[in-house]
């Protein structure tokens, strides 16, 4: 009997040590992970510090790596790509099928206010800090999940 208690009240811990697939963003020190599909759309959207004009770029995520996909943006100014595919309202839009591996980082100043979204939810929104961000696909216990989900 003593046993079988021991099981049922050593279970639940064990699951908590269960790897699981996340995205992890860092950024000034904050750090939270959000659950990843096999494959996830992330989408990054900023400020050009230079043109101050919209910026998304598009990444497809997945246990295996970050995949850079698309750019999209609405001026040809410092830093900003000179050839694109098509237009698309506003913007002009460059398609791409770039393995990036399992990190990426971006350096930001508060003009650029990002805000990042995976499959459509806002996982992070710039704090009112320069800094880098850290994006990484990565597999952790479940319990460091549920204590830092974004």
């Amino acid at each position: 009997m003593k046993k079988l208690l021991f099981l049922f009240l050593f279970l639940p811990f064990i699951v908590l040590l269960l790897p699981i697939s996340v995205i992890g963003i860092k950024f000034g020190g904050n750090e939270c992970y959000s659950h990843l599909e096999s494959t996830s759309t992330l989408e990054i959207h900023y400020t050009h510090s230079v043109s101050l004009t919209k910026v998304v770029d598009v990444y497809r995520v997945s246990p295996e790596g970050i995949y850079f996909v698309q750019e999209r943006w609405q001026e040809f100014l410092a830093g900003q790509p000179v050839d694109f595919d098509y237009r698309s309202g506003s913007f002009y839009v460059k398609n791409a099928h770039e393995f990036l591996g399992k990190s990426w980082s971006y350096w930001f100043i508060p003009v650029n206010n990002v805000t990042i979204t995976l499959n459509g939810r806002v996982l992070f929104r710039q704090l009112p800090q320069e800094g880098v961000l850290e994006i990484r696909v990565e597999k952790i216990p479940l319990v460091l999940f549920l204590l830092r989900r974004c």
